[in-house]
């Protein structure tokens, strides 16, 4: 490591970073004049708040066929339904309906001979994909769970009526895989079922205040004690327009769900049934839980329920290799393709060499 090197880095670093005392708001001092904020309160009665469904989906790679960009991958698609309960002047959170979750085991290829035997969504997906070489597989992935997480959604959002609908992540399309998306659909169920639809963001790298840390991380340092109540504020249309990506659907807020809250989240309201304070406050009603305030219940169990796929890796590859062995996959093919639960294969001629190293 040359010492010009770390010199260098440190230049670049020192000519963004500011001195904490000169780019830190005052206290008295309010959001950029374009920014509003608006406070909210709890519901007077929580027992009156509507159920809260929540849907995350999560994926582990099991097995690679190498040279052939060919993996197989397990997907699980977790739904919780919750309702509030008051007992003893304390809240409960109480699952209004069983926990349901969806598995379902795909091929994902960049292969020609194997996409043309698949839906022609897979060739989307994989044509989307394959421009970003070093992470195209899980890209893939990653979109393929998106298709499956809102085809559940659209299934809740036609089936059921009164509830708050969540979504985990933000509420948008990518323009390059339109076709794979339901969100335009869902949100008209919504609307016809009475349904309140939002999508909640583990993370967002949006900068609308134009500093260099993300909105969430800018919030949750410079504005936190200023807006101790929860507190949402609503971005601009015009933030969304320039970029070409993606197409949003709904109207974009950060809020903070809690006095206490972990930190910001980015929410993509789709549907308010025309009260967004209403929503904020019945999603405040459900972010209560001591170790997580600030975060729904529902996404975070069905966050816990969609992750535990990853709990079956073993027990999926042992069933997979024995159909494997019946087709004719040799041995030396089934040790080779050994993968971590990211698609990483553990033969892999970069593996090899770092074992070497």
């Amino acid at each position: 490591m040359k010492k010009e090197e770390i010199i260098e880095i440190v230049r670049i670093l020192k000519a963004v970073r500011k001195d904490p005392k000169d780019i830190e708001p005052k206290e008295e001092t309010d959001l950029p004049s374009q920014l509003n904020a608006v406070e909210f309160e709890l519901p007077k009665n929580l027992e009156d708040v509507l159920p809260c469904i929540a849907v995350d989906g999560s994926y582990c790679f099991l097995f690679s066929f190498l040279g052939a960009e060919t993996w197989i991958a397990l997907f699980r698609i977790a739904i919780l339904d919750y309702k509030i309960s008051i007992k003893d002047n304390k809240v409960h959170y109480v699952q209004n309906r069983p926990p349901k979750y969806f598995d379902h085991l795909s091929l994902i290829s960049f292969n020609p001979d194997i996409l043309k035997h698949q839906y022609s969504l897979y060739r989307q997906i994989a044509k989307f994909s394959e421009r970003f070489q070093e992470r195209k597989a899980s890209l893939f992935a990653s979109n393929l769970l998106s298709y499956l997480e809102e085809k559940a959604l659209l299934r809740i959002s036609a089936d059921y009526s009164n509830c708050i609908l969540l979504k985990d992540g933000a509420l948008l399309s990518f323009k390059g895989i339109p076709k794979i998306s339901f969100l335009e659909e869902i949100v008209e169920n919504c609307k016809a079922n009475d349904i309140l639809f939002a999508g909640i963001s583990k993370s967002t790298n949006m900068r609308s205040f134009e500093h260099a840390l993300t909105d969430d991380y800018y919030l949750k340092r410079f504005y936190d004690k200023k807006y101790t109540n929860p507190t949402h504020i609503p971005i601009s249309k015009d933030h969304f327009r320039k970029q070409t990506k993606y197409d949003v659907w709904g109207d974009v807020h950060l809020a903070k769900l809690h006095e206490s809250a972990t930190k910001w989240f980015r929410i993509d309201v789709g549907v308010d049934r025309g009260d967004t304070d209403g929503l904020f406050s019945g999603l405040a009603a459900y972010s209560k839980v001591h170790l997580l305030p600030g975060y729904p219940i529902s996404l975070i169990e069905a966050h816990k329920l969609a992750k535990s796929v990853r709990d079956l890796k073993t027990t999926y590859e042992l069933e997979i290799i024995d159909y494997l062995k019946e087709i004719g996959v040799s041995p030396e093919e089934i040790i080779s393709g050994g993968v971590d639960v990211e698609g990483n294969e553990h033969n892999s001629f970069h593996g090899l060499l770092d074992q070497l190293s």
